[in-house]
This record gives structure tokens, C-alpha cells and sequence, in this order.
């Protein structure tokens, strides 16, 4: 019957995995437990537990040591370190070598820059006293507004005579050590080298500190021309008392050295028109004058005001916009005293 068949097979079908599962484990043991016996195999285990912790102790013994060797040596290079710190209360300075020479010459050349850069705002005070004429205002004897003003002047020039002082005292430190002396101290030599500059200016006299600056001779003469159109100032020793110190050699260059603008061109022998400067010489043409006189760009022509050797080249010509407003001013006064001779006369 089909039910008693099914059952005789189930045996036969459990042998066959039994059989095939024991043919799936391996018939001999590894080679290095060959000769080990199933007792001693958990001994072994152990034994090798341990020689891996006694190995690890070891590591960790080793490490701890290796660590306690490099926090000794950091310990001994922080005491080296403490031996070796610059004390720098008691650190004496050290001289300046050719490094600091340049670093002295860029410091000394920012000064002048400064000093320039400042200084040609000088003609805000010859505008403002020029303003200050045409309002009424006739000389410094008669005007405290003017004698305040010169003042301004005055502590202008000196401040740029301060700066000058300071890029001379880090120029001369420059000077020295190029020449391989040896400057140590740098601070206190400075401040001395200073000092002593300002001091000789200090002990100038008025004369010697401002007669000879064009900026003030121009700022004297922009109140001068407004009252004497035409007439030339005269030196100004005249308005500048004498001091002791002044020396008669001194007053013949200053007198020699007066200011005298000429607003006429020397070429045409008429009043400038659209006028520019020499740089070579200082001197004044009328542009279309001084073009036709220097027809050769590329040569070099001798000036024609009279007294004047110099040669210059057309392109040393620059135009004079200060001295265009300086000869329209004096164009308008002189309309103005003509206007008022002409109602004088009339009345009359």
C-alpha cells in the first residue's frame, strides 16, 4: 500500500543526512593541535591568554616609561628655556646694523613727504591776508587782525621746520651707520640728535628764520600789492626789526633778496596774459610770448628777463595759476583807483 511504502523510506532518507553530515567534518585535527590531546587544549588557551596580558603589561610598562622619559625631557628643556629667558628689563640695546639703516632712511623720507605735503598749503594764508587788504586792512603796524594772521604764518613755517628737524636727526643716525659707526642706544640718540636741531633753530633770529622763505616774502607781498599796485615791495628788513644776531652781511643778502613781482612779460613788455613760470629760473612770460620765443621744443634758449644766464626749454615752462589770480587782482585794483581818480576829478 502506498501508506506502508512512504514509511519504510523516512529511515533510509534520515541515514543519508546523517551519513552526509558526517562527511562534512573534517578527519584530522589542525596541524599545530596534532599531537594535543582534548584535556590539554584549554590549558593551552589559557597559557596563551596569559602570555598576551603578560605582553600587553609589558607595552603598557614600556609606554608608561617612555612617557615619563619625554615629560622628564620637557620638564629639563622648560628649565633650559627658563635659563635661556631674555631678561628684557636689563637687556642692554642692541646697535643698529644695515637693516635698520634702511628702515631709519624710509621713516626720515615719510617725514619730508609729510613736511611737503603739508607745506604747499601755504597759500591759504597769502589768500586769506590778500582778502583781509582788499577789505581795509592796510599794513601790521595799524592791523592786530594782520599781525595775528603773521603770526599764523609764522608758527606755520615752524612747524614745518619741526618736521624737517626729524627727518634730519634719522637721516644723520642713516649717515652713521653707512659710514660703519656704531650707534647703539638708538632712542636716546635720537631724542639728543633732535633736540639739538631744534635748538639751533630756536636760536635763530626772525630774520634768519623767515626773510629768506619765499612763503613768507609772498605772503607779505600779497598785502602790499593791493595798497601799491605798482610799486615793488621793498626787502623785508623793512618790516622785520633787528635783532641781535644779525649780522650787516646777512641784511645786504636780504636786501639783495627782496621781493619784487613784476606782473608785466618781459618778452611783449605787456601785462601777463595767461602767464607761466620757469622752473629753471623763477621767471614769468606771457604763454603765447614765451612759445614763439622757444620755437625749438627740443633746444634750450636763454631766458630772456633781463639779468637772467639761465637757459631753459620750452617744456621747463609750467602754467602759473596763482599768478594769474595775482594779475587779474591787480588788474581789478587798478580799474578801481582809476575809477575813484576819475569821480575825484570829477567832482573837483
Amino acid at each position: 500500500m502506498p501508506v506502508a511504502t512512504s514509511s519504510r523510506r523516512k529511515p533510509t532518507l534520515r541515514r543519508q543526512n546523517s551519513e552526509e553530515i558526517e562527511d562534512t567534518r573534517p578527519t584530522q585535527a589542525p596541524a599545530s593541535n596534532e599531537d594535543v590531546s582534548d584535556e590539554d587544549q584549554p590549558r593551552h588557551n589559557g597559557r596563551v591568554k596569559r602570555e598576551k596580558k603578560g605582553k600587553g603589561k609589558q607595552r603598557a610598562e614600556t609606554d608608561d616609561e617612555e612617557t615619563a622619559g619625554l615629560a622628564a625631557a620637557a620638564a629639563d628643556d622648560d628649565d633650559e628655556d627658563d635659563d635661556d629667558r631674555i631678561d628684557v628689563a636689563n637687556f642692554p640695546n642692541q646697535p643698529f646694523g644695515k637693516l635698520e639703516a634702511v628702515k631709519l632712511k624710509g621713516i626720515s623720507e615719510d617725514w619730508d613727504n609729510m613736511r611737503n605735503l603739508i607745506g604747499q598749503h601755504w597759500e591759504i594764508y597769502r589768500d586769506v591776508a590778500s582778502a583781509m587788504a582788499e577789505t581795509g586792512e592796510r599794513d601790521f603796524e595799524s592791523s592786530e587782525s594782520l599781525r595775528e594772521l603773521d603770526r599764523d604764518m609764522k608758527e606755520f613755517i615752524d612747524v614745518g621746520a619741526e618736521m624737517g628737524a626729524h627727518s634730519q636727526a634719522l637721516n644723520d643716525m642713516h649717515q652713521q651707520i653707512i659710514r660703519g659707526e656704531i650707534v647703539a642706544n638708538a632712542q636716546a640718540r635720537y631724542e639728543d640728535g633732535l633736540k639739538a636741531i631744534l635748538d639751533q633753530y630756536a636760536g635763530k633770529t626772525t630774520r634768519q628764520k623767515y626773510a629768506r622763505d619765499e612763503r613768507y616774502q609772498h605772503f607779505h607781498a600779497s598785502i602790499w600789492e593791493v595798497h601799491h599796485p605798482e610799486q615793488p615791495m621793498p626787502p623785508l628788513t623793512e618790516f622785520i626789526d633787528k635783532e641781535t644776531g644779525d649780522d650787516s652781511g646777512e641784511d645786504d643778502d636780504l636786501e639783495i633778496g627782496g621781493v619784487t613781482q613784476n606782473f608785466v612779460c618781459p618778452l611783449s613788455l605787456t601785462p601777463l596774459l595767461n602767464p607761466v613760470t620757469s622752473k629753471v629760473c623763477k621767471h614769468s612770460f606771457s604763454a603765447d610770448a614765451i612759445k614763439d620765443y622757444c620755437r625749438d621744443p627740443r633746444k634750450a634758449y636763454k631766458c630772456p628777463a633781463a639779468g637772467c644766464n639761465k637757459s631753459f626749454k620750452l617744456s621747463d615752462c609750467v602754467a602759473d595759476t596763482a599768478l594769474a589770480k595775482k594779475v587779474k587782482a591787480q588788474r581789478r585794483r587798478i580799474e578801481a583807483a582809476a575809477a575813484d581818480s576819475d569821480a575825484e576829478e570829477v567832482v573837483d
